[in-house]
């Protein structure tokens, strides 16, 4: 597997954690008045790459509800989240984490570059920093409101200035991050210093270019159904402008071999086993010969690949063994399996889609959907062989192109539970099974959105209720977001 490695890292992650933890959202009353105000812009970036992918694999957000929503994994103990009964401080936690650390962070970047762009030039050029902290912040929003629905944006991170702010309507939303976007782009100059701290790219400014454009094809590609002609302009310009179709472009941050720097999953599991395979995928990939299953999951004690039923009530999922199922692979519990920003796998299937539909991508969707597996399959690591294998015997449908697409992004998307999530509701492919002992939220097939949490609806109730009207007026897990019409 190919992962990014920087020479920043080390710089980063102690500075940054240790100057950041100290003034949030408190005024004067957590501010040292001996203390500096601001913070190095390196340190600033380094901690909110690192804690977005923190926050995208921790137990809850990452685990218990994307990865076992879009039923990679699931529950053998607390089963009742397989069933999509969800703890309510799971939102609460995720919500501050990217408000009031890695969007803040971000925010304080594009500022001092603005506002003092002398003092922080010695960071990077001050149009690539603000590139770049406003591409990070558009990928947070886009996940925050493919979860939500309607959120806080335009009046978001103001501070004390503004401590309820108004919520954007998802349209509102992804015009925004379009705009964003476009500004990034035509903003930064890859000819000038890139970012200190920057641990995904290492600074490269041609790197973070692709990334833009390969965002800016996923958000597009997300209004496809709703606002096609946006969609398609935004599309094509991002296809013709250069994306991430190869493994060597991947948006990756590089986690460490020891803690605090390892992946959160890596660090979970070293007390705890409260996942195995799910049934779901394991046969999807038994019936296909996926040579990816191996190095997804892991054989039981028999030596052979079986998923743990999807959606056991507590008494069920207690009766199976760890032994008797497959347990998650040695490469995802690595220490240093890396935090998945983009791949070139999906934004290739990405293309293929936009081909699909008739736009003009560059290629074909058959030509981008094979370039789509066969990026995944040496992302894994898989045989060459192995991988051809597979193409041969798992062809590309040109005719039902969304099954085909979805199905084979899904596999893909591993490890990525929250994309996975958000493609499974907008392609509808491919189905997958009912929770076996039925599930607890009043719904029939898996949730369409989260609920805000309850500190919005305590302490912001006027925009929260203007929030809950603009997704429906239901505050539920199964309410259809603005693109989710199909």
């Amino acid at each position: 597997m190919k992962m990014n490695k920087n020479i920043f890292i080390l710089m980063g992650l102690i500075g940054a954690i240790s100057i950041t933890g100290c003034t949030k959202d408190f005024g004067d009353l957590n501010t040292n008045p001996n203390e500096p105000t601001s913070v190095s812009t390196g340190f600033l970036l380094t901690n909110a790459q690192k804690s977005i992918m923190d926050r995208n694999y921790n137990s809850f957000w990452g685990s218990r509800r994307a990865i076992q929503m879009s039923q990679y994994w699931s529950s053998n103990q607390y089963s009742n989240e397989s069933r999509y009964q969800f703890r309510t401080e799971t939102g609460n936690a995720a919500w501050s984490s990217y408000y009031a650390g890695a969007l803040e962070n971000l925010q304080n970047i594009i500022d001092q570059n603005t506002n003092s762009p002398e003092d922080v030039a010695g960071f990077g050029a001050n149009e690539n920093q603000i590139a770049v902290a406003t591409i990070l912040q558009v990928w947070v929003y886009q996940q925050l409101t493919d979860a939500f629905g309607a959120i806080p944006m335009t009046d978001a991170l103001q501070g004390s200035d503004n401590t309820t702010p108004a919520y954007d309507s998802q349209s509102s939303v992804y015009a925004s991050l379009l705009s964003m976007l476009n500004a990034s782009i035509s903003g930064m100059d890859a000819s000038a210093m890139g970012p200190l701290g920057d641990q995904i790219y290492g600074g490269d400014m041609s790197a973070w270019a692709a990334f833009a454009n390969s965002l800016k094809l996923r958000v597009a590609m997300r209004m496809a159904d709703v606002d096609g002609a946006t969609a398609q302009a935004a599309a094509e310009a991002a296809a013709a402008a250069g994306c991430i179709t190869d493994n060597g472009g991947n948006a990756l941050f590089a986690y460490l071999s020891g803690a605090p720097n390892n992946n959160p999953i890596n660090e979970s599991a070293k007390t705890r086993t409260d996942f195995a395979a799910s049934n779901t995928m394991i046969d999807h990939m038994t019936a296909t010969n996926d040579p990816r299953m191996s190095i997804y999951y892991s054989a039981n004690s028999d030596g052979v690949f079986i998923g743990e039923v999807y959606g056991l009530d507590e008494t069920n999922a207690a009766l199976t063994t760890d032994e008797s199922v497959s347990q998650l692979g040695a490469t995802v519990l690595a220490a240093d399996f890396p935090g998945i920003y983009m791949d070139a796998a999906q934004v290739n299937f990405l293309l293929a889609e936009g081909a699909a539909r008739g736009w003009s991508m560059g290629g074909t969707d058959a030509d981008y959907y094979a370039s789509g597996v066969a990026a995944n399959m040496a992302f894994w690591g898989v045989d060459e062989t192995a991988a051809a294998d597979f193409a041969t015997a798992n062809t590309y449908d040109a005719a039902n192109w969304k099954t085909s697409i979805g199905t084979a992004k899904w596999v893909a998307l591993y490890m990525q539970g929250h994309e996975a999530w958000a493609e499974l509701r907008r392609l509808d492919a491919p189905t997958l099974n009912a929770c076996a002992d039925g599930q607890l939220d009043g719904g029939d097939g898996i949730p369409t959105r989260m609920m805000y949490p309850l500190d919005e609806q305590t302490l912001n109730n006027a925009a929260w209720s203007a929030g809950v009207a603009s997704n429906g007026g239901v505050d539920d897990q199964h309410s259809n977001l603005w693109w989710d019409v199909n």
